[in-house]
């Protein structure tokens, strides 16, 4: 075999080598053969296709988290003083509310791109379509709250909201791209009411800060009225059983005497007189608890008979008087 034979077989195998191509795992390969795209891409591993220019293979990364920002950052974070700014920069990301005041939105959709034929072949542009119906769902969504709403107060559950929209129509829009999360990086009003939003801040920071005083007041209070709740219950369980230990004791005292006075005699005459003094004793246990707590003045009429006796004439003088009674010795 000759020499240009040679070398017209060497780069006819080069060429069919340059087929060869390896796909990462982290990739997908849209393989596109005379300008036609092929519905099914490849997957990672070693691969062969006809070498260019028969055709062209577009490796994409379905695993990388990408970010599309709407809206401008908030004009502090720049530049403080403004100087450096456009003119018309302020005006991006600017929306209507629905009670008629313009706010300015920073969102971050956060996506990754699920089919590579759809990302590459069916829209020419897909990161400014896929603008556009972030910015459709944005105004919807701003123009239906209002501004007290998106500044500060619904943040969150706007934010739920325009991500459920965007998972809900981006499948229509056929982009290929898989919407991972919708986040809402800052909120500020336009520079000519910034200082009024700044004053309504304020005062809603203030109402909220009185708001928590009082309420922690309030539980401080719930809190101690509830201790000296519980102590006057546990008091008061403490007298009832108290009471009632008490009752128990003196109506086992009282059974105690009646089963005494009972067994006192045989006879109809003894048990009689056993009871008699059963009842005078308790008598004069009774006259000696109250007695101390009489008052000491006597307030007798004129010329009208008192008996100041204790016992009557007649009546049986008591065996026993108990010590602790005032009137024992000198009362008669």
């Amino acid at each position: 075999m000759t020499l240009p034979r040679l070398l017209g077989l060497s780069l006819v195998l080069t060429w069919l080598a340059s087929g060869f191509f390896i796909i990462r795992g982290n990739e997908q390969g849209l393989i596109r053969r005379f300008g036609r795209a092929s519905l099914i891409p490849a997957r990672s591993g070693l691969h062969w296709n006809l070498p260019w220019p028969l055709s062209r293979v577009d490796r994409v990364n379905v695993s990388e988290l990408r970010t599309l920002t709407i809206g401008v950052a908030a004009p502090d974070s720049q530049d403080p003083q403004g100087f450096l700014r456009p003119s018309g920069l302020d005006r991006v990301g600017e929306f209507l509310t629905g009670d008629k005041n313009l706010l300015n939105l920073q969102v971050h959709v956060q996506y990754r791109i699920a089919d590579p034929y759809l990302w590459l072949c069916t829209v020419e542009t897909p990161e400014v379509v896929l603008r556009l119906l972030t910015e459709n769902c944005l105004a919807e969504a701003v123009s239906q709250s209002g501004v007290d709403y998106v500044h500060p107060l619904g943040l969150n559950e706007l934010r739920q909201r325009l991500t459920g929209d965007l998972l809900r129509i981006s499948p229509a829009a056929r982009l290929g791209a898989a919407i991972e999360d919708v986040t809402i990086a800052a909120v500020w009003p336009p520079v000519e009411v910034k200082g009024a939003f700044l004053d309504v801040s304020n005062a809603r920071a203030e109402k909220d800060k009185l708001i928590e005083q009082e309420r922690s007041r309030a539980e401080q209070r719930l809190t101690s009225t509830q201790a000296q709740a519980r102590q006057r219950l546990d008091q008061a369980e403490t007298s009832r059983r108290g009471t009632i230990e008490n009752a128990r004791g003196q109506a086992d005292r009282f059974q105690a005497l009646v089963t005494a006075v009972a067994a006192g005699g045989e006879t109809p005459a003894a048990q009689s007189s056993a009871r008699d003094r059963a009842l005078r004793r308790l008598w004069l246990d009774s006259l000696a608890q109250i007695w101390p707590n009489l008052g000491r003045t006597l307030v007798i009429e004129t010329d009208q008979p008192v008996d100041l006796r204790l016992f009557p004439q007649g009546s049986p003088t008591p065996a026993t008087e108990p010590s602790n009674w005032p009137g024992a010795t000198n009362r008669q």
